[in-house]
């Protein structure tokens, strides 16, 4: 009878990702798993999702740990019967390949039997002898201080070399950090006068890595230019103060955001995708609204905003906001934006530009509410992409977004 063996591997969601980082596993080696029930989080781009058990099972083994990158396809935990023997599992993992295959569930079954015999790999051997695990963050570390990472045994999962190894290396520690050897590595002399502190390194979590390639594109790829104007936000404030009565009032921003889809269905070109063969126009405004996180900022979208009564984009906004903190937002959330919304006047900033979400054709930056005597002024940007909208046509929608916050 053979044994059952079940890989786990990095999935793949959507065309665009090529790794996936660990968030956290869900279920720990030795617990019994159905298949379909979650088994670990994987974070990529801007959003953590659940990877869900490919079979039912044991999981035997984890093979990469929270915090640690993997491309698409990886090994990273193993299923298995619990007849099947540690050899097998060995011989399993060394034998795997990455299945060739685009799938969400991204996972492969493999049956091997307990009574082939197993090859096992020479004792104290690095697993993929000869391969260098280690990712460009801490490469670049070890280059700057002068560490060789060839030999350099790492400490992190499948002997990927972390930060603590090339620092330990540096200092004149062992280079097979995790066994211990005898070849140490120390950093040269100018390095060491330069810089008495090794700056300690804060690898890019996947959304900030996702969110500088896409602003670097989007900047080096779309012809920015910016118009600005100041609107008299009395009547916002006073709106505001109006509404503070009810159990759960909006914010400014939550005004800005409705004025905005409003405002958006009378200017088509600005309410676009843009594309090569021509401008894609909705018929209905999707706001994507920024929104904070630890690691870079987020733009869930309010589909159909401009159908949504005040209370209810409120309540919309509310939900996104308590999904993003809790690190819940899917896929989903963040497609079909037509036109986006950043706001940081709650840090004091007076303005600001932004960059554009491709493939939007515009956004809107907005400032602080300013007090001058009995005036307040609230600036707003927007940023137009040059290939979509001209300048007319950008102050017109200034223009009009302008008047309706004014008569709020």
């Amino acid at each position: 009878m053979s044994a059952r063996i079940v890989a786990v591997v990095v999935p793949k969601w959507g065309l665009e990702m090529t790794e996936g980082t660990v968030s956290s596993w869900l279920k720990q080696p030795g617990d019994m798993v159905a298949r379909g029930e979650p088994l670990i989080e994987i974070e990529s781009e801007k959003i953590v999702n659940s990877l869900d058990a490919p079979a039912e099972g044991m999981l035997r083994r984890i093979l990469l740990d929270a915090g640690n990158i993997a491309a698409v396809g990886t090994l990273i935990g193993v299923i298995a019967d619990a007849s099947a023997s540690e050899d097998d599992l060995d011989r399993f993992i060394r034998d795997f390949r990455p299945p060739d295959t685009g799938d969400a569930a991204a996972s492969a079954a493999v049956t091997t039997s307990p009574t082939t015999p197993a090859i096992a790999a020479p004792t104290g051997a690095a697993p993929d002898a000869g391969v260098v695990r280690v990712s460009p963050p801490v490469r670049r570390l070890a280059e700057s201080l002068g560490v060789s990472l060839e030999g350099l045994r790492g400490s992190g999962p499948n002997g990927r070399i972390l930060q603590e190894d090339v620092e330990r290396a540096a200092r004149g520690g062992s280079q097979d950090g995790a066994a211990g050897g005898s070849a140490p590595a120390t950093a040269p002399a100018a390095a060491t006068a330069t810089a008495a502190e090794t700056p300690r390194l804060e690898p890019w979590s996947a959304t900030r890595r996702a969110i500088a390639r896409r602003m670097q594109d989007a900047a080096r790829d779309i012809p920015h230019f910016y118009l600005v104007t100041d609107v008299d936000a009395t009547a916002l404030l006073a709106l505001r103060e109006r509404l503070r009565s009810g159990a759960e009032p909006p914010s400014v921003n939550d005004l800005i955001v409705h004025a905005v889809a409003r405002t958006l269905l009378s200017h088509p070109r600005v309410n676009a995708h843009h594309s090569d063969d021509g401008s894609l126009v909705f018929t209905h405004a999707h706001v994507a609204v920024a929104m904070a996180t630890p690691d870079g900022v987020v733009a869930p979208v309010v589909a159909y905003a401009d159908r949504l009564p005040l209370a209810e984009l409120s309540a919309a906004l509310r939900t996104l906001r308590e999904r993003v903190a809790q690190r819940k937002l899917g896929k989903g959330d963040l497609e079909g934006g037509s036109f986006t919304v950043s706001n940081l006047g709650m840090y004091g900033v007076r303005e600001f530009t932004s960059i554009i979400t491709p493939p939007q054709s515009a956004s809107l930056a907005v400032g602080a509410v300013r007090k001058d005597g009995a005036a307040s002024t609230l600036a707003l940007t927007l940023s137009c992409d040059h290939r979509a909208l001209d300048g007319a046509t950008g102050a017109a929608f200034l223009r009009d977004l302008k008047q309706d916050l004014e008569r709020s």
